[in-house]
């Protein structure tokens, strides 16, 4: 889509300008509109150290010093930054860190990293993200899904997580920070979003390209980038089963500062056919009113 075609025209920067809002240093990128405090996920402190293989003996090592600080290492050098960890289901772990120098300042071009890690099989997706698709404006932000494994009781597993149409020609509901977005997934690489507002009222349906990866049984990644805005990645661990996620967004906010924080589906349900006819009729809340709330996995 190009910019002009957009919901909200986003003010359009230089590399210079971005790297600069990138590194103000009165803004604090993990608070955000849609942010939902959470405890934070014990379990990768506990774990201390792991390498993450992509292929052959190809990968990302990484040492957890405590709750929110870790040292990666790049190119031979470790580099400590700060990240967040949150449980996504049981033995499930979802974390992201901006990358810098380790002195809190970003490298050009901008860059995140985001993790789904499967304690019970060893399996890892990977999100490696940065500010600037060439495709779309300097501001948009790409992302590159890959798939690594780690060590479980001294072996490396040889499956990986993969790509899935398992959501292709379905509809949900969903219940993001009190607003009610309805999402159609058209196909493997894109999903219909259809935002509901005012007085139970739809305003907005736009495409909007994505990637769904299974890692369990009614668990799901999926991870987007909003058209509809100013261009931001979100991703975030589905668990299907109770209709709830835990998830972040990254990339340059509409109010121009950059963003890296953690949000959460509260809540969700599959639409029937005879659900989208009554909720175009009658409003969102006609059809969600039977929607279970389960405790958020993890508080």
């Amino acid at each position: 889509m190009p910019p002009h075609e957009r919901r909200l025209p986003a003010t359009q920067f230089t590399r210079r300008e971005i790297y600069d809002i990138v590194n103000d240093p009165a803004n604090n990128p993990y608070d955000g509109g849609l942010h939902f405090p959470r405890k934070f996920s014990t379990k990768l402190r506990d774990a201390k150290k792991l390498k993450f293989t992509t292929f052959g003996n190809s990968g990302v090592e990484y040492e957890f010093i405590d709750e929110n600080h870790l040292r990666r290492s790049q190119r031979g050098v470790w580099i400590e930054e700060y990240y967040e960890s949150y449980d996504a289901a049981p033995g499930i772990v979802f974390f992201f860190h901006l990358h810098t120098n380790g002195k809190g300042k970003s490298t050009p071009p901008p860059k995140m990293s985001a993790y789904c890690v499967d304690f019970n099989t060893g399996l890892v997706t990977i999100n490696d993200a940065q500010i600037g698709h060439y495709d779309y404006t300097p501001r948009d932000v790409s992302g590159s899904i890959s798939f690594a494994a780690f060590e479980v009781n001294g072996k490396l597993p040889a499956e990986r997580h993969s790509f899935t149409d398992d959501f292709v020609g379905k509809v949900a509901a969903w219940d993001v920070g009190g607003m009610w977005l309805t999402h159609h997934y058209i196909n493997p690489q894109f999903f219909l979003n259809e935002i509901g507002g005012g007085a139970d009222s739809l305003f907005l349906t736009i495409a909007e390209p994505a990637r769904y990866v299974k890692v369990a049984e009614n668990i799901y990644v999926f991870t987007w980038r909003e058209m509809a805005g100013p261009g931001l990645m979100g991703m975030d661990v589905m668990d299907t089963s109770k209709m709830q996620s835990v998830g972040m967004f990254y990339g340059i906010s509409e109010d121009d500062r950059l963003e890296c924080y953690c949000f959460t589906r509260h809540a969700g349900k599959w639409l029937s056919v005879e659900d989208r006819k009554k909720m175009h009729k009658d409003g969102i809340f006609s059809v969600i009113a039977d929607v279970p709330r389960y405790p958020v996995f993890g508080e």
